[in-house]
């Protein structure tokens, strides 16, 4: 969503507080864009720029009423309240850190939320490390004449097809690059056809000394930076790191923020490629509408360790008959927090897959934590585990619907302990397809595959259950407590089926909450707990009642949940 379109928004439809009671009103921060930068330099000598996101931050008053603290200390500045590039009901705060007290650079420090004097949880951080600010503007900017940290005069390109020139060429670890948006689309190209390519260049984790910290790309507070890559023969994409098997250097300790991107290239919007370490992707809106069938990648694709993809709207993935550009695509090991993102009309692949062939550095992945997401109006799967998803699969509170094929695919025969908790899967195979199921299953799962539990599954138009070229069936793990309905064939591979109407709020419109007297409330398994502390709104801790709700949502007395949904406001 542009920045323009944002604000708008924010001033028609401003967000309310989401409870009637107490209980559901205190601010809660989710994620920050960044996690560290510099409290001094830049513009006004205020540091660096940090957006937060969370929900019931109000809908007036930032600097009055809604206050942030880092370490204690106030910020100095408040540039922006209002919906997020990424989910639509998860509220953003931008401010400028300012001098914060000159706390100790290298500690991690504490972000809090104020709303009328009701504090946010803390355990969100953000630490104060040297770094500069180099400002870059397609408009009014100039290479020759940049200086960094100085906002009267930006750098004119991000990067070139020389990487010793430009924003980037003067780039070190700890620097962030803020771009403008000044009305007029970014439509450069550096090194090998991308718009930027992190290579030859690296981050690292700040430490609090000079030369210490990732490399930071993001918009100015307020405006829409888009950087349109639109596909064509001999283009790649827009951001891309490397293929460090390759004897490449560069590409770990990045950092993506709050810019919106179009790429039609065959290597995907954001391209992380192979081995790579600690990208941090946060509030972006990425689309591939002008992809072909030679794309075979997705909004965000590749693998790393300590990937953390949060809070992105990933949208109109297109890529032809071939059906392999998905939303977001992991095809290595590595580990991966992927969170709080809206995928949707993705019509050239699946919404979420893991596939690993053992080209890509790696022969299986593991270490996938997928939760709190939004997955709707998919070409192929919602989510597709595929060949050689193998340990540490973590999949929770996620809300999937309408699906060509299944909500939920397995391909893989070395999968052990996922856990699958607590999701909503709704309007399953609608291609009416027989082969598929709402779950598919297309190998032979081990005995310790699956802990299944918690879940709501509607296929749509009585649609299988499930399918697959071999099929769910006992002996494959714990596959139990989960609400079937609307749906064709057995379940008997689930130990303790629940077979009713879940009663959704308003299903028509896509709203899976649950209405009072579902037979859904507290009817699922207390052994989530571990994991699944609340739902998918965030706002409702689990249990609000006797015990934990079936499904993504958690039903509580009181509480009034807003009113946005996948397609709009109401």
């Amino acid at each position: 969503m542009p920045g323009s379109l944002r604000l708008l928004i924010a001033s028609l439809f401003p967000l309310p507080l989401l409870a009637v009671g107490p209980t559901f009103t205190s601010p809660i921060v989710l994620y920050t864009d960044i996690a560290s930068g510099p409290n001094s330099g830049g513009e006004n000598d205020q540091g660096a720029y940090l957006s937060i996101f969370g929900k019931n931050f109000g809908a007036a008053g930032l600097g009055s009423r809604v206050k942030v603290t880092i370490g204690g200390a106030e910020v100095n500045n408040y540039r922006y309240l209002g919906p997020s590039h990424g989910r639509a009901d998860i509220q953003q705060i931008t401010v400028q850190v300012g001098a914060l007290g000159n706390p100790q650079a290298g500690v991690a420090l504490p972000v809090q939320v104020t709303v009328d004097g009701v504090g946010s949880n803390t355990t969100q951080t953000f630490m104060v490390n040297p770094g500069r600010i180099l400002f870059v503007d397609n408009v009014g900017g100039s290479d020759s004449t940049a200086v960094a940290g100085d906002i009267a005069h930006p750098y004119r390109h991000v990067q070139t097809s020389d990487t010793s020139k430009a924003a980037f060429g003067a780039m070190q670890a700890g620097d962030i690059l803020v771009m403008r948006g000044r009305g007029t689309a970014w439509t450069d190209l550096g090194n090998d056809t991308y718009f930027i390519k992190f290579i030859n260049k690296d981050g690292s984790a700040p430490t609090g000394a000079t030369g210490s910290g990732p490399l930071t790309l993001m918009s100015y507070p307020n405006e829409d930076v888009y950087i349109d890559v639109s596909g064509n023969a001999t283009q790649k994409g827009a951001i891309s790191g490397i293929d460090t098997t390759g004897g490449y250097l560069g590409g770990h300790w990045v950092t993506i923020a709050d810019l919106r991107v179009e790429s039609g290239g065959n290597s995907g919007v954001i391209a992380v490629q192979i081995a790579g370490d600690h990208w941090r992707i946060v509030n972006n809106e990425l689309s591939a509408a002008t992809a072909t069938n030679n794309a075979l990648a997705g909004g965000i694709n590749g693998n790393a360790t300590n990937a953390y993809w949060v809070g992105n709207h990933i949208h109109d993935i297109a890529g032809g008959s071939n059906q392999e550009n998905h939303g977001i695509y992991i095809d290595g090991d590595g580990s991966y927090e992927i969170a709080w993102n809206h995928i949707e009309n993705v019509s050239g692949g699946n919404g979420f897959q893991v596939y690993v062939n053992g080209g890509n550095g790696s022969d299986v992945a593991n270490n996938v934590h997928f939760h709190h997401n939004l997955v709707h109006g998919i070409s192929k799967h919602g989510l597709n585990i595929a060949d050689n998803t193998q340990n540490g699969l973590e999949l929770w509170d996620n809300v999937v619907y309408d699906t060509v094929y299944a909500s939920l695919r397995f391909n893989t025969n070395i999968l052990h302990g996922a856990r699958i908790w607590n999701n909503t899967f709704y309007d399953a195979v609608t291609s009416g397809n027989s082969g598929y199921g709402a779950i598919t299953n297309d190998w032979n799962l081990p005995g310790d595959a699956l802990d299944m539990e918690n879940n709501i599954i509607v296929p749509t138009n009585g649609m299988h259950y499930s399918g697959g070229s071999v099929g769910m069936s006992a002996g494959i793990g714990t596959v139990s407590g989960n609400l079937w309905f609307g749906g064709a064939g057995g379940v008997g591979f689930d130990g303790s089926p629940i077979k009713a109407d879940p009663a959704f709020a308003d299903p028509s419109r896509a709203d899976l909450h649950l209405h009072g007297g579902s037979p859904a409330i507290d009817s699922g398994s207390g052994a989530v707990a571990a994991l699944v502390a609340d739902d998918y709104d965030a706002v409702v801790t689990r249990p609000a009642g006797a015990g934990f709700d079936v499904g993504a949502y958690e039903y509580a007395a009181g509480y009034v949940y807003d009113r946005i949904f996948a397609d709009g406001f109401e």
